[in-house]
C-alpha cells in the first residue's frame, strides 16, 4: 500500500476546485463578449430603440386584444335592442303587478264596507208576490235532449205568477204594487266561505263580460225560481276572485241566492270541467238550475258548477 502512493499526483482535482475553474472562465466569457457589444456600432438600418413601457397583465390584455374587442354598429345595435328588451318586460310585469294585485289592493282601501253595504241592501227588496216553492230533487234531463234557443235568451212572461193558484199564500187588500227588481242581488256558498254581491253583465265584442269584485249574471239567462238555467260567472283570481274556491265545491253542498226579496235554496249536482268552446252548459233547461262558472286549469279551461233549486222563502222582515 505504501507503494501507491507516488501516484497519487496523477489524481483529479476535487470538484469544487473544477467549478471555480469553469464559473472563472463563463465569467470572461461574458465580459468579453459584453465589451463587443459596448464597442461595436450600431448599423444604420437599425430600426430606433423604443422606451419600454411598464403594464399590469389587465393594461397589456387590453392592449393586445385592441382590435377584438372593438365594436362594430351590429354591436352597438344588439347592446340597444337588450336595454329595450329589459325595459320592456319591466314595464309588462310592472303594469301587470299594477293592474293585478295593485288595483285590488286599492279597492280593498277605496270600499271596505262594500260587502256589508251589499248585505244590507238586500233584505230591504220588498218581496215579489210569488208563493215560496218547495220541491224535491228536480228530474235530470234527458241525455241529449237540448232545450230550443241559445243565449241570450228571454223567458216568456217573466213577471207573472204561476199559473197554479195558491189559496194559503195571502192576499192584499188593496192593488199590488209593482213587482221588485227579480234579478240576483246576493251570492251565498256557505260550504266555501262566499258571499257576493251579484251584478248584471252583458255579451260584449262577442264574449260574455266578467264583473269585477263580484258574480256576474248573464243578462238574458233564467231568473231564480223560474224554469230555466240561471248563469253566472266570476274571477278565479284578480279583481276579487269571488269564485277562486269555486273547485272545492262538491255534489251536496248549498247555494243561496237573494233576488226581488226572496232567498232561493239550490244544491250543488255537478262539478265539472269543459273547454271554452262549449257553451252548451249556457243553454236553457227545462228545470230551474243555477249554473256557476270560472276559468281553471291556468284559463285554458272553464270549472262549471250545476245546482238544482230546492226551495224558496221570503226573506225576513221584508
Amino acid at each position: 500500500m505504501q507503494s501507491a502512493r507516488p501516484h497519487a499526483s496523477n489524481a483529479r482535482p476535487p470538484l469544487a476546485r473544477r467549478s471555480r475553474t469553469a464559473q472563472r472562465e463563463q465569467e470572461r466569457q461574458n465580459q468579453a463578449l459584453l465589451g463587443e457589444l459596448l464597442s461595436a456600432a450600431p448599423a444604420a438600418s437599425a430600426p430606433p430603440l423604443r422606451p419600454v413601457v411598464l403594464r399590469t397583465r389587465e393594461a397589456q390584455r387590453r392592449t393586445a386584444l385592441r382590435s377584438f374587442l372593438q365594436r362594430t354598429w351590429f354591436d352597438r345595435a344588439l347592446h340597444g335592442a337588450e336595454r329595450l328588451l329589459v325595459v320592456g318586460v319591466l314595464a309588462v310585469f310592472g303594469y301587470w303587478l299594477a293592474n293585478g294585485y295593485g288595483y285590488d289592493l286599492w279597492h280593498s282601501w277605496q270600499q271596505p264596507e262594500a260587502r256589508a253595504a251589499t248585505r244590507a241592501a238586500a233584505p230591504r227588496a220588498a218581496p215579489t208576490p210569488r208563493p215560496a216553492v218547495h220541491m224535491p230533487a228536480p228530474p235530470q234531463p234527458v241525455a241529449g235532449e237540448r232545450a230550443a234557443g241559445a243565449l241570450p235568451f228571454t223567458t216568456p212572461n217573466m213577471q207573472d205568477a204561476p199559473e197554479e193558484p195558491d189559496y194559503l199564500a195571502p192576499r192584499p187588500l188593496r192593488a199590488a204594487a209593482p213587482p221588485s227588481d227579480l234579478r240576483p242581488q246576493l251570492l251565498a256558498i256557505p260550504s266555501i266561505g262566499l258571499e257576493t254581491g251579484v251584478s248584471e253583465v252583458f255579451v260584449q265584442d262577442g264574449a260574455w263580460q266578467v264583473a269585477d269584485y263580484a258574480a256576474g249574471y248573464h243578462s238574458g239567462s233564467a231568473l231564480p225560481g223560474e224554469p230555466g238555467n240561471s248563469v253566472m260567472a266570476g274571477h278565479a283570481g284578480l279583481r276579487g276572485g269571488v269564485f277562486r274556491d269555486l273547485g272545492s265545491l262538491r255534489a251536496g253542498d248549498q247555494v243561496f241566492v237573494v233576488a226581488g226579496g226572496w232567498r232561493y235554496h239550490y244544491r250543488v249536482r255537478e262539478v265539472k270541467s269543459v273547454w271554452p268552446d262549449q257553451v252548451e252548459v249556457m243553454d236553457p233547461t227545462p228545470t230551474r238550475v243555477l249554473t256557476l262558472i270560472t276559468c281553471t286549469a291556468w284559463d285554458t279551461q272553464r270549472l262549471v258548477v250545476v245546482a238544482d233549486l230546492q226551495d224558496s222563502l221570503p226573506l225576513a222582515g221584508s
